[in-house]
């Protein structure tokens, strides 16, 4: 339960000098999606040993990072900057969330899987806690997948968790249905509670 992911779990039970070239790509990239490239809570000397016996193996680790975090299509560039001028402060800004609804995500071309970052870049916002991405369901209507980030004490698996959702401490979703400012509101009150209780030196 401590272990950051799977993959480290993984290589940590087989033996190194079995692990191929591929495999070792595999796993390096289960290891920094989990991480955050080693960036979350989660992160332990242990997980960074694991991550270095697979760069041993001649992976191009800054490449993966890059491909896996930083690149993306002209696309994705688009969606970004439509996010970011749509996404607005709420609960005294400490808290930033963005809603893309199925409109908007058809106009653009976008996929979920083009919406990769949009996340992590609105948790970069300065002063803010909490960032809170929604996206339209595809097929069901009334229904979003709710992606949360949290920078330094809200427990957004916790959140995640009242609503049929999971993850990490500071990496979490679920999918919730019903109209945006209802289902928004229910996700707020639970961060609002460990935002007041940490600002009361409660947490």
């Amino acid at each position: 339960s401590d272990a950051s992911s799977t993959c480290e779990v993984l290589t940590g039970l087989m033996a190194m000098e079995a692990i191929s070239y591929d495999a070792a790509v595999a796993l390096y990239i289960g290891i920094i999606c989990d991480t955050g490239v080693f960036k979350y809570s989660n992160t332990s000397r242990h997980t960074m040993d694991m991550a270095g016996c697979l760069m041993e193996k001649g992976i191009p680790y800054s490449d993966l990072i890059d491909d896996v975090f930083y690149r993306k299509s002209y696309k994705q560039n688009k969606i970004l900057g439509y996010a970011l001028q749509k996404c607005r402060l709420v609960l005294d800004n400490r808290m930033i969330v963005c809603v893309l609804e199925k409109p908007e995500l058809d106009r653009l071309g976008a996929g979920h899987g083009d919406l990769e970052g949009i996340i992590d870049q609105l948790r970069l916002t300065r002063d803010i806690e909490v960032a809170l991405l929604a996206s339209a369901s595809d097929t069901e209507a009334n229904t979003y997948k709710f992606s949360m980030r949290s920078n330094h004490f809200v427990d957004v698996a916790a959140v995640a968790g009242k609503f049929g959702g999971g993850g990490h401490v500071r990496a979490a979703g679920c999918t919730m249905s019903g109209s945006i400012h209802d289902v928004i509101n229910n996700l707020s009150l639970h961060i609002a509670k460990q935002l007041d209780a940490a600002a009361a030196g409660e947490v």
